[in-house]
């Protein structure tokens, strides 16, 4: 759920497909930001404070955890790819667990969560309910797996926006999200890419959530991105935001091999 705290909302959802197919939204009282390109040319996660009954109860959690060995990726980072996992291989049982206890905390666009900070969202409960409807009917799609270049892509997207406060896909140098990928790694003949960034939120499960609902963005292309079977690998990076306070960043591909 793309929040605004205290009105500073920022979202933007640009997707690419396939054929240079652009679908654009900009919204100025958002914060998310997804992006898509197609190209067919010819030691623990430290996540799991521990995990709660329910997620290993429902979760294979061992199996899930995909970046638990991925020393070059912080806790958080780790969560995040679990999180992407456990709701690609159940998204039902996601919804049922994570996303539906949220519409209790809605007054109107108010999302108010005892004892934190007051967010007004774009388009409240109706936002996560179409999340529910969406989940239950999704089907099961494979893990993901952490790739080192696609995290190194990543991160260098999250410090140029740390150090500009700047937000969306394109760097101050003016790199896309594809220019970032090929500096540390190689694409196959035929390969799918897609970016995801979040603002604020400072949790795995927070982060996925947020853009698995989607609030503000009418594509829903974050959730498109999560739960898109295209995608086998990923990278994340996780820092701070002079306006926002953290962004994250996610990249995803397949056929992708690092330097």
């Amino acid at each position: 759920m793309k929040l605004i705290k205290k009105g500073l909302i920022f979202i933007i959802c640009l997707l690419f497909i396939s054929c240079g197919t652009l679908q654009g939204i900009f919204n100025s009282t958002g914060a998310s930001v997804s992006e898509t390109t197609s190209n067919n040319n010819s030691s623990s996660s430290g996540s799991q404070n521990r995990r709660a009954a329910q997620d290993t109860a429902n979760w294979n959690i061992a199996a899930l955890d995909t970046a638990a060995n991925a020393n070059y990726l912080t806790g958080i980072e780790k969560d995040v790819i679990l999180e992407m996992n456990m709701v690609r291989t159940n998204p039902k049982k996601y919804a049922e667990l994570y996303i539906q206890p949220r519409l209790r905390y809605f007054k109107g666009n108010n999302y108010l969560v005892p004892g934190q900070i007051t967010i007004m969202t774009n388009e409240g409960a109706s936002a996560v309910n179409s999340c529910i409807t969406a989940l239950n009917r999704a089907n099961a799609v494979g893990v993901l797996t952490p790739e080192l270049g696609l995290s190194l892509a990543a991160k260098d997207h999250v410090l140029d926006q740390s150090r500009t406060g700047q937000t969306g896909h394109n760097g101050s140098d003016r790199s896309t999200p594809e220019t970032r990928m090929k500096r540390h790694g190689v694409f196959g003949r035929s390969f799918t890419l897609g970016e995801n960034i979040a603002y604020g939120d400072t949790t795995g499960r927070d982060i996925v959530c947020s853009l698995l609902i989607d609030d503000g963005v009418p594509s829903r292309g974050h959730r498109t991105n999560i739960m898109n079977r295209a995608f086998t690998q990923t990278g994340v990076s996780f820092g701070t935001h002079t306006q926002y306070g953290t962004s994250s960043t996610i990249t995803y591909a397949n056929g992708y091999t690092s330097k």
